[in-house]
This record gives structure tokens, C-alpha cells and sequence, in this order.
């Protein structure tokens, strides 16, 4: 679809107050069903047999367990172990909580007054011409992001020296004059040479979005 609602997203991002989080991303209907089901299905599970009295109902308990874990992650404190692949899944539950039908084709998850904030990301399909999220895609349904609210923070953080933190936003910077929205990158070592580089990917969500290259000085 080139719409902006479809069966499934192909994006979500975890977006915190500061511009880091996460940006997570779900490679058909199916695999996206998949990642909601492996956060919500043991939980659902342990309301098997009868009614305990006093126990929650089950979708009340998987709406705390989801804002308890996406919580985590909002502070920074979900375990090493987890990674980004555990708070996929879990990021999938909760827009398949939030959305029982068609939903966005990004969706952004945000928290506002300590509650959880699901909304269509509409401006990660306007395309602007550069990077609004940039992500390391770490693990098999993303990684982590940084967020840029405009061409000038893009371009600080650009010209900006590299760090463990912040290191794909300069090599963007320096590689490409336009962009999508989306600009994922994912370090690869060639084991035979043992040398390093960075295998990119532009989302432009079925959008016209250019990618172009600067051209050498």
C-alpha cells in the first residue's frame, strides 16, 4: 500500500524526550503478528484454568505489562540481555493493543505525563529530505535511534565528532546530500580482511523519497 494505514507497520519508533530511543521495524504481516504474540502470549497464558477472584482481567494485565516494559525502556533500564529484539516485541504488542484494525504504516510511541502516547508518525512519511530518525539496526527488527527535528539539528549532530553513542548520523552526513526520512545502518566486518564498514538502508515507505550521493571534491 502507498497509503498510510496498512495491515501491519513497517515502522515504530520508541521516541524519548532527549531524541534517542529506539526504531523498530516488521518485514511483513506475518513477522509482525509473530513478535506481538511472542510478548503477549505467556502472559495471557498464566490466566489459563479458572478465574483467580481478585486477579485482573488478562487484557488489563497485558496493558501494564506492555507500559511497564515500554516504561523500561523509556528509562533506560531494560536489561542488557533484552536488547532491542525484546522491545520489539513488546512494542509490537502494544500497537497491536492499541490498533484492532488497519494501522498506521509508522507509528510512534512516545510518553507523555507517565503514560504511554501511540500515534500515526505522519512525519516520517512527508520525506523532508533528510533524516528524521537515524537507527542501528542491530538486531533482526532494528535498533537503536536518534531523532532529528529539523535540517539543522541533523546537521550538528553531522559535523559533530564521533562518538560509542553518535557515530552513524556523521557517516550519513558526509555520504549522502538527500535522504529519506529513515536512514538505517548496520556495521559489517569482512572476516577475511577483518576491515569494517557500514551496510546502509533508506525507508521511504512506498513514498517518493530520493536518495542522492554527494558528489567527491
Amino acid at each position: 500500500m502507498s497509503g498510510a494505514i496498512a495491515r501491519f507497520p513497517e515502522a515504530v519508533f520508541l521516541r524519548r524526550p532527549d531524541d534517542t530511543g529506539y526504531g523498530f521495524f516488521y518485514h511483513g504481516e506475518e513477522d509482525f503478528r509473530a513478535a506481538g504474540e511472542s510478548f503477549t502470549r505467556p502472559i495471557l497464558r498464566s490466566f489459563d484454568g479458572d478465574p483467580v477472584p481478585g486477579q485482573p482481567e488478562p487484557a488489563d494485565h497485558l496493558k501494564t505489562a506492555i507500559a511497564t516494559f515500554l516504561g523500561q525502556a523509556f528509562d533506560k533500564a531494560v536489561p542488557g540481555e533484552v536488547g532491542a529484539e525484546g522491545i520489539s516485541r513488546a512494542a509490537a504488542a502494544c500497537v497491536r493493543d492499541v490498533f484492532s484494525g488497519p494501522v498506521p504504516r509508522v507509528v510512534v510511541v512516545e510518553r507523555k505525563d507517565g503514560r504511554l502516547n501511540v500515534r500515526p508518525g505522519i512525519e516520517f512519511m512527508r520525506h523532508p529530505g533528510h533524516p528524521l530518525a537515524v537507527v542501528v539496526d542491530a538486531d533482526a527488527h532494528g535498533g537503536e535511534a536518534l531523532f532529528f527535528n529539523s535540517v539543522e539539528d541533523f546537521r550538528t549532530a553531522g559535523e559533530s565528532p564521533p562518538s560509542s553513542r553518535c557515530w552513524l548520523p556523521q557517516i550519513v552526513y558526509r555520504l549522502y546530500r538527500q535522504t529519506p526520512s529513515v536512514m538505517v545502518g548496520r556495521p559489517v566486518v569482512n572476516q577475511g580482511t577483518g576491515t569494517h564498514s557500514v551496510m546502509f538502508r533508506a525507508m521511504n515507505f512506498g513514498l517518493n523519497a530520493p536518495l542522492e550521493e554527494r558528489t567527491p571534491a
